[in-house]
């Protein structure tokens, strides 16, 4: 892999992490929350293994089905642009 490519992805996935940190900490405080298209924009974009865990970690948006299912639509496409890019090397 790439390493300029292992670093975007690396902050990337860091910048989601934090993202969804900041949005349950806002939750819990009551304050401007982020949305949920910012949210999943971030994942969209490569960093879902970094918003899969967040999630995990501060049980955010867990018991939220839309949004779940928003994100597991959002790793399907992931998956298979990746199999078609893996096919084609």
């Amino acid at each position: 892999m790439n390493t300029s490519l292992f670093f975007t992805l690396l902050f990337i996935n860091i910048f989601s992490f934090i993202l969804f940190k900041i949005d349950k900490k806002n939750s819990i405080l009551g304050k401007r929350r982020i949305s949920e298209f910012a949210l999943c924009f971030v994942t969209l974009i490569g960093g879902t293994v970094g918003s899969l865990m967040s999630m995990q970690i501060y049980r955010h948006k867990t018991k939220k089905t839309s949004f779940i299912f928003k994100i597991l639509i959002i790793v399907a496409l992931q998956c298979s642009a990746l199999f078609i890019l893996a096919d084609r090397i």
